[in-house]
């Protein structure tokens, strides 16, 4: 802990305060995930590998659009 906040703290002093904080989660509801799991029949928590591959792909959708 201390030493993340020590990082933290350096991150601050070479590139400044932060002034956005982002927040992303993700919804086991999404037409990708839903989609797939309905034709198996399964649950996401049957296949978090699914899951997170659609979590990265919807990131770095955002941020390829310029918002980060």
């Amino acid at each position: 802990m201390f030493h993340s906040c020590q990082d933290a703290i350096s991150i601050c002093k070479k590139f400044g305060y932060p002034y956005l904080f982002i927040t992303i989660t993700c919804n086991k509801s999404w037409s990708e995930i839903r989609d797939f799991m309905h034709k198996k029949g399964l649950m996401p928590s049957d296949r978090p590998d699914i899951v997170c591959r659609v979590f990265k792909m919807k990131l770095d959708e955002f941020k390829e659009k310029k918002h980060i």
